[in-house]
């Protein structure tokens, strides 16, 4: 009782800081990193007021430990053991959140007193390699598939990995420190999170409100007009207005800055290949011609030699693209001056190289092998549709019948209605034409249509991709190609990237240190780009690197470090991006602190607020002396609409929310019946509901299960954002970006 008893007495402090959820034992670093209040001069971080020194909690041993099992699974799982840059991100998350993780929960343990009891029934004894107790969760969850735990797999792993280190001083070292004592601290925090959770009861109070919430019902009759919906021409914003507004709302909540910021203007670079880049790469591919006329599996070849040795599938067949391809070549790929050589060349023959316009590339392509076989060509005009028998997709099936009607009326009107209706970008410019193409290379009912139906019929034909409205143009015998493409991308080789860096980039920051960044950006004719808001922050693991900047910008740290540790004004020299084939020059032009509120850094949120509040002013004043929902209605252009809506359940045509509009709720509950209520200002946009009638709730005399019910929300609670408290209470800050620290 005496731990329950200290948990209660934190309790308080850990509901007190509510902010981002968070599952297990480890806090989402988008949520940390808004925690940053200043800079700091010494160690990576800071933990209770002191430095958190790199070297004195292993920081680096941990992220080198880190990086080379990530490096070593890679290459288990048959890769190259290179990490990408999202999944370095991660590890440096997950770094940093275990080692701040672990510090803290030892902490507590350790003034709570927790341990493990030991023996042959204890807790460590029972639990150690044992699926079934609650101390080895994760352990568990390996060895778990669709839900269903798998003891025969987790036998054999024990016989063939644990049993055998018991034979040894080193096995039995081993299995401590990777299995014992791991094991050990997770029981000691499940049992400290079970304690905290435990400490937290719902009381009778908090059960009457939630029954009440639930069964206090109303029924309105509502009208309601989006914001969006209101032409934004009504009302009128500018500087003063929202100078005025700022003033007004400056020191409310929503505009608190949680995370510092930065702002900076760019300008972009591209790097092109040198007139050397493109001969060495010609020279290179030259001197595998000869290995590709003479190679015997040219599929292999080309998987072995080609940049992009996949068949990239279009609806009308595989269009080669650096690939070996068993289909048919049916031209229309390449220059004509290239059509021409592959329509003339003799099997085995090898084309090239030659580049592809625009892209960069190289390529040579092999005949690889040559026949007959039957060709058609037709012109159709596509109408996308899922063909699942809805309202739309059956409205998209007259209309493909009514095209077919006046095409078999006029074929001269095809090409018009190609540009009118066709949704087929592949054939529009052609006047919908398919010319000389294979049997069984389109999908199977337009190719059945094409060589099976007459020359000169027109008719509709439903595919996975919709209507097509189909003529068919012409059906013969034809010789073929099968072509093979090896492709070699132009890459910007370092010689060619220090000659633009020391000329073109260089020359462009000096004159912007001279004049101006917009200045320089005029003469050098470079758009100059905004970076938006930048907080020091790590993506949010799912892919998103928005959180380092502008996307095009390819997560750069550095650019992170210098925004970060200038200031405005400054400029930055020089960095590669996106491969080392760009350049950013970037200048900084707002910094923004924690708690900073500005009108320049909240200019842009107070805008749609001060628009809405415009427009919902506006209707006041045209509904002022309506009080018949029929009539305001008509003048808002839209219809009355029926609801029944409790305090936790809302149910509008415009919102199936679980709880929604605060205003809307307050004004139903605290109308009368058969009143009429004003205009309502809410979130998505304004309101004017009737109440028909109210069903005030009948709260029984016991309570038992909605008081069970309290106690596990509010243990939920607990359990997704204690950790947040906890660390706000340590004062932890990561400041391994301003430090430089990350690489």
């Amino acid at each position: 009782m005496a731990v329950i008893n200290k948990i209660r007495k934190r309790s308080g402090l850990i509901l007190t800081f509510v902010g981002v959820g968070l599952l297990a034992f480890i806090i989402p670093v988008d949520k940390i990193m808004q925690l940053f209040t200043g800079e700091q001069d010494n160690g990576i971080g800071l933990f209770e007021g002191n430095d958190v020194v790199s070297q004195e909690w292993g920081y680096e041993l941990r992220l080198m430990n880190a990086q080379n099992r990530a490096r070593q699974n890679s290459k288990d799982t048959g890769g190259e053991g290179i990490l990408k840059d999202e999944e370095e991100d991660k590890i440096l998350q997950s770094v940093w959140n275990t080692m701040i993780s672990e510090k803290i929960h030892d902490l507590e343990i350790e003034k709570l007193g927790i341990g493990i009891s030991s023996g042959k029934k204890g807790e460590l004894n029972l639990g150690i390699l044992n699926p079934n107790a609650p101390v080895n969760s994760s352990l568990k969850d390996a060895f778990t598939e669709n839900g269903v735990y798998t003891a025969d797999s987790f036998a054999v792993w024990k016989r063939k990995v644990i049993d055998p280190l018991l034979n040894t001083t080193k096995g039995k070292q081993d299995l401590k420190a990777y299995y014992e004592d791991p094991l050990n601290q997770e029981r000691k925090r499940y049992k400290y999170l079970a304690m905290m959770k435990n400490g937290v009861i719902g009381s009778y109070q908090e059960a009457k409100r939630l029954f009440t919430e639930e069964n206090t019902k109303a029924t309105i009759k509502y009208v309601f007009k989006s914001y969006d919906d209101i032409n934004d021409s009504l009302v009128k914003v500018n500087d003063e207005n929202l100078k005025s507004y700022f003033n007004t709302h400056r020191y409310k909540k929503v505009w608190n800055q949680t995370n510092e910021v930065r702002s900076y203007d760019y300008v972009i670079f591209n790097i092109s290949p040198s007139l050397k880049d493109q001969e060495n790469a010609m020279k290179n591919l030259e001197s595998l011609k000869l290995d590709f006329k003479n190679a015997i599996n040219d599929s292999m070849f080309v998987v072995n030699n080609a940049e992009t040795p996949t068949v990239n599938i279009t609806p009308y067949g595989a269009q080669p693209t650096g690939m070996y391809s068993n289909r048919p070549y049916s031209g229309g790929k390449y220059s004509a001056a290239v059509d021409a050589q592959i329509d003339t060349a003799k099997k085995g023959d090898v084309i090239g190289p030659f580049s592809m316009p625009n892209q960069n590339v190289l390529q040579l392509v092999k005949v690889f092998d040559t026949g007959e076989q039957d060709e058609a060509s037709v012109r159709h005009i596509l109408i996308k549709s899922s063909g699942d028998g809805s309202a739309d997709d059956l409205t998209k099936k007259k209309l493909a019948d009514s095209i077919m009607f006046a095409v078999r009326r006029d074929t001269s009107k095809f090409t018009s209605l190609v540009l009118k209706y066709s949704e087929d970008p592949g054939s529009a410019s052609t006047g919908g034409v398919y010319k000389g193409f294979p049997r069984d290379q389109m999908v199977t009912e337009f190719n059945d249509f094409s060589f099976n139906k007459k020359v000169g019929t027109v008719g509709v034909v439903k595919t996975q991709f919709g209507y097509h409205i189909i003529e068919v143009l012409n059906q013969e015998v034809g010789s073929f190609k099968k072509i093979a493409v090896v492709d070699y991308k132009l890459s910007v080789s370092e010689e060619t990237q220090e000659a633009f860096y020391a000329s073109s980039a260089v020359d462009f920051y000096n004159k912007a240190k001279e004049t101006s960044f917009e200045k320089a950006a005029e003469e050098f004719g470079l758009q100059v780009k905004k970076s938006g808001y930048v907080p020091l922050t790590y993506p949010d693991g799912q892919g998103n690197n928005g959180a380092f900047g502008p996307t095009e910008l390819k997560r750069n740290l550095n650019i992170v470090k210098w925004a970060f540790n200038n200031k405005v004004g400054s400029i930055m020299e020089p960095e590669y991006i996106s491969n080392n084939e760009q350049l950013v020059v970037c200048s900084l032009e707002e910094v923004i602190h924690e708690n900073d509120v500005t009108f320049s850094n909240i200019k842009s949120l107070m805008e749609p607020r001060l628009i809405n509040e415009l427009k919902a002013e506006y209707f006041k004043q045209q509904l002022d002396s309506s009080s018949n929902i029929n009539d305001i209605a008509l003048k808002l252009g839209v219809i009355v609409e029926d609801a029944e809506l409790s305090y936790s359940f809302v149910n509008l045509k415009n919102n199936y929310q679980s709880v929604a509009e605060p205003k809307l709720l307050a004004t139903v509950f605290n109308t009368e019946e058969g009143s009429t209520s004003k205009l309502i200002e809410a979130n998505e946009g304004i309101y004017v509901i009737q109440v028909i009638s109210k069903t005030d709730a009948a709260v029984p005399v016991d309570l038992t299960t909605k008081t069970a019910e309290s106690t596990e929300t509010l243990r939920g609670i607990v359990e997704q954002w204690y950790y947040y408290s906890l660390y706000k209470a340590y004062g932890a800050k990561d400041n391994r970006l301003k430090r430089n620290i990350i690489q």
